[in-house]
């Protein structure tokens, strides 16, 4: 004798269907957005002779050459000599400076550094006192 199955197992079959179609509709809703994106251009400065770090602007140029009579010195294209420097630096009060070393140990160093890859470069110094 086979039977047909009972309705009351075809009704809890539907439910559990229905559960499910409903927990799939609640998960879309919930994961849907709504909103328009919107892109805006952007055109962005650039600093001439900057590369890598942002560099200021208004930064006060300092260079460092090694010439035959020995180190000098020139702040902003014109030569002065150290003490010079430190009045000058003193009086202006930059809030930044770019050093530029030519020919130096010191810009050689850092210039293989780069190279291999070292992006952070500390410089440490100390000033003598009662000079």
């Amino acid at each position: 004798m086979s039977g047909r199955g009972s309705p009351v197992g075809y009704g809890l079959y539907f439910i559990d269907v229905l559960a499910c179609l409903l927990f799939c509709l609640v998960l879309t809703l919930v994961g849907a957005r709504f909103s328009r994106e919107t892109t805006v251009a952007v055109d962005l400065p650039e600093i001439a002779g900057a590369t890598g770090a942002a560099a200021a602007p208004d930064a006060l140029a300092v260079t460092i050459r090694e010439e035959a009579d020995g180190t000098r010195f020139y702040l902003e294209d014109r030569p002065v000599s150290l003490e010079a420097l430190g009045a000058a630096l003193r009086a202006r009060a930059p809030e930044a400076i770019r050093i530029r070393s030519e020919a130096t140990a010191l810009a050689r160093v850092i210039g293989v550094a780069h190279e291999s890859g070292v992006r952070d470069v500390e410089l440490a110094y100390e000033i003598e006192r009662g000079r």
